[in-house]
């Protein structure tokens, strides 16, 4: 009989998949684990086994391969927690195609074990399948197509009857970690995936038919708390301010974190910042990576935590038929005209899209960039200022801009980077270890951006252009050896409102909060209204 072959390869898999939890990271602590909880782990593996013995028709073979995708995931897992201190979530799949599109950006993040890890899982599994000899009939064979049969049928009623897992979720990874283990918890986040967010922007107050593509008409309450502005057309109005947004690419001040470094790297962007009508820090929903959780949170001012299984990647919903009013249609609806540059790929995390959808008139992506406009990797900062300087001189007395700027200049993995030992030196007061040399390679970029920002600010005042500028990081960079050196960062970002007209010192006000706040508070700085 070839049945107890079957449920043995099966059984044994099973239990092989619970062994593989203890290596997970961070280490799992099964606070609530219980039956059910086991039996969902056993029904989603034995689905897996079920169906990879019905394509190949071969037992140890698909045994195996249940056993080592699940090890794939566990190392993809503990690479990406190594390195921003977040195990793996189900919206993390979008990844695994990016990782070959965009191979820089992703597979230095493995290590050298995490990817002959993976090479060596695939490399067994392919030999296993040209001399695994444990092949079943299991078309012509009733017994054996029945057996493989009600392993799948079996598995998949498990699972749709204790689809109410995801009501454990509390979106705290660690502790819905903890809860599940790793394959429930993926398995959970996967069903609260599927779920549409309940959720309104607070600019969808401010805009009546923004349901449309075109959203040009303001709501009565729109027009009572906008009051300064209630004169700006769709034809545009030269007094309005150009509204300039930069998210720059893993800003933080290390000078707060690391007392060695020195002062000078950022003197222009503390003076532009001692100038700012208001500054402070913002708590962003991303740490070492995940730039998107916190550009949603700024254009469309939604809160992290009420996307609940969507909150780890909200592009990916944002992509698809559901709506959301973002910062940039209420701008256009008050009469602007809107682009974003960002020196990369437009289809990266389905900007494309979804910047569509949101109305930009304009994005300039990696094609408005030449090869002689990279610093080191990527295109460095000061060419999309240029290109910023650009626009304000095109859209002069014609319209008010509203420009979205996403650096990418200080972009990792830093440690591919090179830099001399006389360079190193020269950002810090005291010779420092050689651990510190992706944080120099850092600092460098910092320098660049610090020129940058003293640049656009030289202009604005130059030719007198009416204009508000606020700027921001997305998250603080990956910097592992230093980390280890120093601890790490508390991963707030520092931001700061910077008008045009304003002279140095008049009217700052420090203020911290978190990064959904900061659009509705750059515009009450800038037209007066409360909301």
């Amino acid at each position: 009989m070839i049945l107890p072959y079957i449920m043995g390869a099966g059984l044994l898999c099973a239990l092989a998949t619970f062994a593989a939890e203890l290596s997970v990271k961070p280490k799992i602590r099964h606070v609530k684990f219980d039956f059910k909880i086991g039996l969902i782990h056993l029904s989603l593996f034995g689905f897996i086994y079920g169906f990879m013995l019905l394509i190949t028709g071969k037992i140890i073979f698909s045994a195996m391969v249940t056993f080592l995708l699940y090890c794939i995931l566990i190392v993809i897992n503990n690479a990406k927690y190594l390195n921003l201190k977040e195990p793996l979530v189900f919206s993390d799949y979008d990844y695994f195609t990016d990782a070959f599109r965009f191979p820089r950006l992703y597979f230095p993040f493995l290590g050298v074990s995490g990817i002959l890890g993976i090479m060596t899982a695939v490399a067994v599994i392919i030999c296993g399948f040209c001399i695994d000899p444990s092949k079943v009939d299991r078309f012509t064979d009733a017994v054996t197509f029945l057996t493989v049969m009600g392993i799948e049928m079996g598995s998949l009623l498990v699972l749709w009857c204790t689809r109410d897992i995801k009501n454990l979720n509390t979106f705290n990874i660690g502790e819905d970690l903890n809860n599940m283990g790793f394959a429930v918890f993926l398995w959970s986040y996967f069903l609260a995936y599927l779920e549409k967010p309940e959720v309104k922007s607070p600019f969808e107050s401010l805009i009546v038919g923004h349901e449309h593509t075109d959203a040009n008409v303001l709501s009565e309450k729109a027009e009572d708390k906008t009051a300064d502005v209630s004169e700006l057309s769709p034809e545009g109005n030269k007094d309005l301010p150009n509204l300039i947004a930069i998210q720059s690419e893993s800003f933080f001040d290390p000078r707060e974190w690391n007392q060695n470094i020195k002062e000078e790297v950022l003197k222009d962007y503390d003076a532009i910042r001692s100038e700012s009508l208001m500054c402070g820090k913002m708590k962003v929903p991303a740490w070492g990576a995940n730039t998107i959780r916190t550009e949603f949170s700024f254009l469309t001012g939604i809160a992290p935590e009420v996307m609940k299984g969507h909150r780890f990647s909200p592009y990916q919903i944002s992509s698809t038929s559901w709506k959301i009013v973002s910062f940039v249609n209420y701008l256009k609806s008050r009469g602007y005209h809107t682009v974003c540059i960002h020196p990369y790929h437009s289809g990266f995390y389905h900007r494309d899209v979804i910047f569509k959808k949101w109305q930009f008139d304009e994005f300039l992506d990696i094609r408005s960039f030449s090869q002689a406009d990279r610093f080191g990797p990527y295109i460095c900062d000061s060419a999309i200022a240029d290109r910023m300087i650009d626009l304000c001189d095109e859209w002069n007395g014609r319209k008010p801009l509203f420009i979205f700027m996403i650096t990418m200049e200080n972009h990792g993995p830093l440690n591919l980077e090179i830099i001399s030992n006389e360079e190193v030196q020269g950002y810090f007061k005291e010779r420092g270890s050689d651990d510190f040399r992706e944080l120099a390679i850092y600092l460098r970029h910092l320098s660049n951006e610090n020129d940058m920002l003293k640049k656009l600010t030289g202009n604005f005042r130059e030719k007198n252009y009416p204009v508000s500028m606020a700027f921001y990081g997305d998250h603080v960079p990956i910097l592992p050896k230093p980390y280890a050196c120093l601890g790490e960062p508390e991963g707030t970002v520092p931001y700061f409102i910077w008008n045009g007209n304003l002279k140095s010192g008049e009217g700052r006000t420090l203020l911290n909060g978190d990064i959904q706040e900061l659009p509705i508070l750059w515009l009450k700085s800038i037209f007066n209204f409360s909301y």
